[in-house]
């Protein structure tokens, strides 16, 4: 293979999809993926449709790794000479180590783009990206209706034991399926959103409904001025914000600065009875503590619903998952139909930009 002169655009790029879209979006996508004048090669290992399999391998190039292993996908890299991008969906671990290894110079394509179809971008140094002329691409706001969807649902299971009501019918056990009634409500709640992106306003505006009063406590930048124009109260402290309220949700994206944003000492300021719904990232409000406060009964917590775990995939350990008090999902917030299809076709937007400034840049 021929490599590029350094700073031109290879004739055909090629692009790793380590996760084409889900069902039957997967052909459109990488149709065009390759209407783009971009050279797909699918990893097929999430695709479970032999038909589907089928039909990828015998229009495009296709490999079957592991693409939460860093060496696989590394190893793809090194065998194919490089990819031009790489898509996915997940979040792969692409290190500064793995950056280093997929930009190298020894490669006839090396990496200069990477493009997630959803919003986190937190298992990416991006500092490494940067420093290597990587630009990363994702799809903010694409999923966060589905993700506000899920988050309510956590809240109504939280407050009227539905899946624990369940579980108690199919043991046979009616006492214990109408345990606990009374229960709480929506209606006369007051909802405590941490976060001011599109998924917290999303939320806030599906509450309206219910007739839940909703606060919201953002970022330094998000004031009252801003908060305005949402169906919310602003609030200036967290404190504030989760003293007064009987359900917090968290919305902030994984930071240096939001790791371990609540932990056993912002639980203790919860008020008795009250539930906290993660469906952020689990290192924002840690698994451990969360358990902690949910045992000590001088905490007010009540109940947890999570949707995100530091440990996740076929290797899931929580100290959650022993814990009575809890509802747990298996972080499919954004994975509705709807979503996935707007993230792939916001994706597939930004790519055509990324290559048409590429061309006009060096024309």
């Amino acid at each position: 293979m021929i490599p590029a002169e350094p700073g031109t655009r290879p004739a055909h790029p090629r692009i790793l999809v380590v996760d084409p879209a889900p069902g039957e979006l997967a052909i459109p996508e990488l149709e065009r993926l390759a209407a783009l004048g971009l050279a797909p090669t699918a990893n097929l290992r999430r695709v479970a449709d032999p038909t589907l399999r089928s039909e990828i391998s015998r229009r495009w190039h296709s490999i079957d790794i592991d693409g939460f292993r860093a060496d696989d996908i590394v190893a793809a890299f090194d065998r194919h000479g490089g990819y031009d991008a790489l898509k996915c969906r997940a979040g792969i671990p692409l290190t500064c180590d793995v950056f280093e290894r997929l930009t190298a110079s020894t490669h006839d394509q090396p990496l200069r783009l990477v493009a997630k179809a959803a919003s986190g971008v937190d298992s990416f140094d991006l500092d490494a990206a940067a420093e290597r002329g990587v630009t990363v691409l994702s799809t903010p706001g694409a999923n966060a209706g589905a993700v506000a969807e899920l988050t309510i649902g956590l809240m109504l299971d939280a407050l009227r034991g539905i899946s624990r009501r369940d579980a108690a019918l199919r043991a046979g056990d009616w006492s214990a399926a109408i345990g606990g009634i009374p229960t709480g409500s929506l209606a006369d709640a007051r909802v405590g959103l941490i976060g001011s992106g599109s998924i917290a306003r999303e939320v806030a505006t599906r509450l309206a409904p219910f007739g839940a009063e909703v606060w919201v406590h953002g970022s330094p930048r998000f004031t009252a001025r801003d908060a305005q124009h949402w169906p919310a109260r602003w609030i200036a402290t967290l404190r504030k914000l989760m003293t007064g309220c009987d359900i917090v949700s968290v919305h902030v994206p994984a930071t240096a600065a939001t790791a371990g944003l609540i932990g056993a000492p912002e639980l203790r300021w919860m008020r008795p009875g009250s539930i906290l719904v993660n469906t952020s990232r689990a290192n924002v409000v840690p698994e451990d503590a969360l358990d902690a406060a949910l045992r000590d009964p001088d905490c007010g917590l009540a109940h947890v619903a999570v949707d995100v775990f530091a440990t996740e995939g076929t290797g899931f350990t929580s100290p959650l998952a022993s814990n009575p008090h809890t509802t747990l999902s298996p972080h499919v917030g954004g994975m509705t139909g709807q979503a996935m299809k707007a993230s792939s076709a916001q994706l597939l937007i930004e790519i055509s930009w990324f290559y048409a400034s590429s061309t006009n840049a060096t024309a």
